[in-house]
């Protein structure tokens, strides 16, 4: 997959089948669309193209309201899930407040036809574009005839009668329902991060973990739910079975508790303090608790890993 930042570098394609979104979590409602779109261009012997935007429309448009956005994919993320789904041409415009304010027909013309000279536009079920949202199908249709170019739809897409949105899966994570948001998603929930050293109090009652620092490149990373989850996590080429907690660990006796995503390996005993970790969520467990002393809590966390290599056994 090629990925243009500049739409002005944009190749002269053949015959290319377009599609535009955010594409946040590229989750299952996603792939059927992207599905129609891949055999499209197959058929006609065409080219995949996908637009999206970054920064994401939602930072940009909530900004004045000093909303904190969380999305379920950074753009590295989302550039390689669609890389693997097997598109052709990615194309990231900037999203500016300049940019919203444009129409629906002045971004057809300007972008998709005198850019990409697209031959066909693939959208999803109630799509809307351009200022004000004014732009849906039926606008597309009219532009379609005036600009020659199709257009398809896909209808809104079921999962078990529930309909598949990244704002449902938003809800999902942050209500800790790890296994309904991955059941929309397609895959495991993850997040990344170097490891930072911590306190090393975990070494004392025979669970030490891995702090993830995910401050900086994931600051608008949507971060599950609080509490204790069974999770597998990659580091480097190796993947293994683990429990992570997400939280303020009530329990230690700290100068300052702030929120921390840390990660305890099963069979592990390496120190990897600077490298690159990958937590992918399978189950939440329980609730963050706040006990009396740290041999309750090694007692808990006992019961923890056992629960989560029950859960993970299949893994």
């Amino acid at each position: 997959m090629e990925v243009i930042y500049d739409i002005n570098k944009f190749p002269k394609l053949e015959y290319p089948v377009v599609t535009i979104g955010r594409f946040d979590g590229v989750h299952l409602g996603h792939k059927k669309l992207i599905e129609r779109l891949k055999n499209i261009a197959k058929e006609n012997l065409g080219q995949t193209v996908i637009i999206s935007f970054n920064p994401s429309p939602e930072e940009v448009l909530y900004a004045s309201e000093n909303k904190k956005i969380r999305l379920l994919n950074i753009q590295q993320e989302k550039e390689e899930l669609l890389r693997n789904l097997g598109i052709d041409y990615l194309l990231i415009i900037p999203f500016t407040e300049a940019f919203s304010k444009m129409t629906s027909e002045k971004f057809i013309h300007d972008y998709l036809v005198e850019k990409i000279h697209l031959k066909e536009l693939v959208v999803g079920f109630s799509h809307h574009f351009g200022y004000d949202r004014e732009g849906d199908f039926l606008v597309l249709d009219k532009l379609a005839e005036k600009y020659d170019f199709r257009v398809s739809e896909i209808p809104m897409e079921d999962i078990q009668n529930r309909n598949i949105t990244a704002e449902k899966i938003r809800k999902y994570l942050k209500d800790g329902m790890i296994k309904e948001a991955n059941d929309l998603l397609g895959y495991p929930y993850s997040i990344s991060g170097n490891v930072s050293q911590g306190n090393q109090i975990g070494r004392t009652i025979n669970y030490p973990t891995a702090n993830i620092d995910v401050k900086d490149t994931y600051k608008n990373k949507l971060i599950p739910k609080q509490g204790v989850y069974a999770v597998l996590v990659q580091c480097r080429n190796n993947q293994y079975k683990g429990m992570a907690n997400i939280g303020y660990r009530p329990t230690l006796k700290l100068a300052k508790h702030e929120l921390t995503t840390e990660v305890h390996l099963f069979n592990f005993s390496r120190e990897i303090y600077g490298e690159h970790l990958t937590i992918y969520f399978v189950q939440r467990i329980r609730d963050e608790v706040k006990f009396d002393t740290l041999q309750q809590l090694k007692d808990q966390l006992a019961k923890d890993e056992h629960k989560s290599l029950m859960l993970l056994s299949d893994f």
